[in-house]
């Protein structure tokens, strides 16, 4: 690989904004992205792992001088956001250090031990929707937890991984975050405790995640009990697989009339190791699953290191407007 091939991708498509008018204007270079991450041992290239860095640095710039008003979301590897608010808070959701792929063995697609040092200053509270590791970053959970920064995941989580001082999902009680006990089911292993988060930022605009909740008969009844509790959903941080029931894209459009945000493409980890090919969804497979709401100007496929922010404009309704990608390399 050339790191040049990244940062020309990257560079045209800070030009191309993820506003609803770019939605098929930016989709050739996703696909180019497809190719590059699609090449052979591409989670054990440094190349990849540079650029990966350099994105982080970039992110972590944007975090530290982005002022509101509004809200402010930004996408990282596979399933990890982070998220500011006017009010200055910075709130993270599943960002682990990299591709692990189950433990087996290591891989150079990897955070240095000093982008988790800063990512750990910065960051001033952390979800974890459950205990697998392309989830749960068990080195940014301990350097929070050693600055004494909040972490929350699911009891099972906080016990099995040791996470001393974090706080079980199922106990956490705050006014602007909602937990909700839900399950990933497996096929091969145990079923694991997942839960999801409904979280309201400064001024009033609502995230879900859901993590890895796949089965209808687990989201289902989280459904239901969010619109019980009439909240409303700004935003969906969702993966669109599902194994039972009803798609969830189409479902929570139906219901919440909600933006997207999708996340756990190009998790590394989901395909053997060596190979090339798919893991997880292609930048591709995202706008065929988000096609309905992305045409319609409610899907917005963010790549590393980009960022939207979510606001309401002046007539209540919600709108994401493009921000300002900082590209210096």
């Amino acid at each position: 690989m050339n790191l040049q091939e990244f940062q020309e991708v990257s560079n045209r498509l800070g030009l191309l904004p993820p506003t609803p008018e770019n939605w098929y204007s930016r989709l050739p270079l996703l696909k180019r992205l497809d190719e590059l991450f699609g090449r052979p041992a591409a989670e054990n290239d440094p190349v990849l792992n540079c650029f990966y860095h350099e994105v982080c640095r970039r992110v972590i710039a944007e975090i530290r001088t982005w002022r509101g008003p509004g809200v402010r979301v930004w996408k990282l590897y596979s399933s990890a956001i982070l998220v500011k608010d006017e009010s200055g808070q910075v709130t993270g959701f599943d960002l682990n250090e990299g591709c692990t792929p189950a433990q087996r063995r290591r891989t150079r697609l990897r955070l240095s031990p000093g982008l988790i040092g800063e990512f750990a200053e910065l960051i001033d509270r952390m979800f974890y929707t459950h205990g697998h590791l392309d989830h749960l970053g068990l080195a940014v959970a301990d350097a929070l937890l050693l600055r004494g920064k909040l972490v929350v995941a699911p009891a099972e989580a906080v016990k099995n991984w040791l996470l001393d001082g974090a706080v079980p999902a199922e106990e956490f009680h705050a006014a602007d975050v909602r937990c909700f006990r839900g399950m990933q089911r497996m096929s091969t292993e145990e079923d694991i405790p997942n839960s999801a988060y409904v979280v309201t930022f400064r001024p009033g605009m609502t995230l879900l995640v859901r993590g890895d909740i796949y089965h209808w008969e687990d989201l289902g009844p989280i459904f239901d009990r969010i619109e019980a509790e009439k909240r409303k959903i700004d935003l969906m941080a969702t993966s669109p697989f599902y194994q039972s029931g009803p798609d969830p894209i189409l479902e929570a459009y139906r219901r919440f009339d909600c933006r997207f945000l999708p996340i756990h493409e190009w998790e590394f980890g989901h395909r053997q190791l060596g190979n090339g090919g798919r893991a997880t969804q292609t930048y591709a497979d995202l706008y065929e699953s988000f096609r309905i709401p992305g045409e319609a100007g409610m899907g917005t496929v963010l790549t590393w290191g980009e960022s939207v922010e979510l606001t309401a404009n002046v007539k209540g309704k919600k709108e994401v407007r493009d921000a300002e990608v900082i590209h210096s390399y």
